[in-house]
């Protein structure tokens, strides 16, 4: 067996996949090459990942594979004795490193390790990104979560928590980033160190990471505002904008009931004011560019329940509508009867129609105005549709009217939403 391939059961060990280090472990007896240096780093593989029967179970796997090493006392004299490993032998040499590494940890004593541990993180908390100090912390965190174990002195948490602050997230997001997944993987129900773990990964791009720790909260993260607010921008950065709402309408509750988070109630709020208005509008105009014009219009009108004011959201609405709405008119004059006359003129139209045309005129200059004015202000607009001249409608066409005036009604519309966003 390979150098490479032991260190990948160490890697295995040190992330808790023992599904994984298992299936690698059977794949790796079968290619043979399988040594009590193997079983060696096996059995460290699974000290790391918590398996404690396992890890005893190697080291005698071990034992059994080479005997001249000593693994396992034989106080009686027993077994058939064998050479010792010699200097030269350098596998051998590195297997009974390797079992006193193991002795020593599997019954470390928890506040002798840590005091050993303490003042190499507080010189430089990165050495807990390295295999010399961040294994023996791994063994260290299981030890103290062990339950009845007796409390480390300082506590682990909060030691561990302000080594790596704001001012060193600032500094190194990276660094930062690897070490806070750490934490939450050694103690994955300290609230804390999966939000900051969740934060960071989300803020780095990393949905799958930030997912992991959100996922099945303990009571104590739920009842934490941030952890909604945490969510919510999860479900914005994957495309889930009625979900968003749903999480910051719990930050928002979550806040309220404790003074001290009562502040970031109008954070909380603004942000769910801008996924609305942003993201949630681009959802909206993706449903219905892809054709899927209910979907568009519940979210929309789910937008528009918190933001009933908002101009723009209420001109999208009124497009999608007419849109939905729109289909080809069935022309139903070849049904009149032959030689049936036009309806008369009801008294009045000729008014009626007189006073339209005179409002679609005032309505252009007003438009007009506000096309200059868009324009100063460096919104450029595309060119409105041609509207229907109330001065062509024939005496009966009193539907060409009322489309010449739905047809100023929306570009009024258009223009206010612009300037509302101007």
């Amino acid at each position: 067996m390979t150098a490479s391939a032991r260190a990948d059961l160490l890697e295995l060990g040190r992330r808790g996949r023992s599904q994984e280090l298992a299936e690698a472990v059977q794949a790796a007896r079968r290619d043979g090459g399988w040594t009590a240096l193997a079983a060696l780093e096996l059995a460290t593989a699974w000290l790391l990942a918590g398996e404690l029967r396992l890890a005893d179970l190697a080291l005698l796997e071990a034992d059994q594979l080479d005997p001249g090493l000593g693994l396992v006392p034989d106080v009686w004299g027993l077994w058939p004795t064998s050479p010792v490993a010699s200097a030269a032998d350098a596998e051998q040499v590195r297997a009974l490193a390797l079992a006193e590494r193991f002795r020593a940890w599997r019954h470390a004593d928890a506040q002798a390790l840590w005091q050993e541990l303490l003042p190499q993180l507080r010189r430089d908390w990165r050495l807990a990104l390295e295999p010399a100090v961040g294994d023996p912390l791994r063994i260290l965190a299981r030890l103290s979560g062990r339950p009845g174990a007796a409390t480390l002195d300082p506590p682990l948490e909060p030691e561990l928590a302000q080594l790596v602050s704001d001012a060193e997230i600032v500094a190194e997001p990276a660094a930062s980033n690897r070490y806070w997944q750490l934490l939450a993987g050694l103690r994955p129900d300290w609230g804390l160190a999966r939000l900051r773990a969740a934060d960071l990964a989300l803020a780095r791009g990393e949905l799958e990471a930030s997912g992991r720790w959100l996922a099945d909260p303990p009571d104590e993260l739920r009842a934490n505002p941030w952890f909604h607010d945490v969510v919510a921008r999860q479900a914005v950065a994957q495309g889930e904008v009625g979900a968003a709402l749903d999480a910051w309408a719990e930050a928002i509750m979550a806040a309220r009931t404790d003074a001290a988070t009562a502040s970031l109630v109008e954070l909380f709020e603004q942000r769910r004011r801008e996924a609305r208005r942003g993201p949630g509008v681009l959802q909206v105009r993706s449903l219905a560019n892809r054709g899927a014009q209910p979907e568009a219009l519940a979210l929309l009108e789910r937008l528009l329940a918190d933001d009933p004011q908002w101009q723009p959201l209420r001109s999208l609405r009124e497009q999608l509508q007419a849109s939905a709405a729109a289909a080809p008119t069935p022309d139903t004059s070849s049904l009149r009867p032959p030689g049936a006359s036009t309806p008369p003129e009801s008294p009045g139209a000729a008014d009626t129609r007189s006073a339209t045309t005179s409002s679609a005129t005032g309505f252009d200059g007003l438009l007009d105005r506000a096309t200059a004015r868009l324009q100063s202000l460096g919104h450029s607009l595309p060119p409105a549709a041609e509207a229907p001249s109330a001065s062509d409608a024939t005496a009966t066409d009193l539907a060409g009217l009322a489309e010449a005036l739905e047809a100023l009604e929306r570009r009024l519309s258009t223009y206010e939403a612009r300037f509302a966003l101007a």
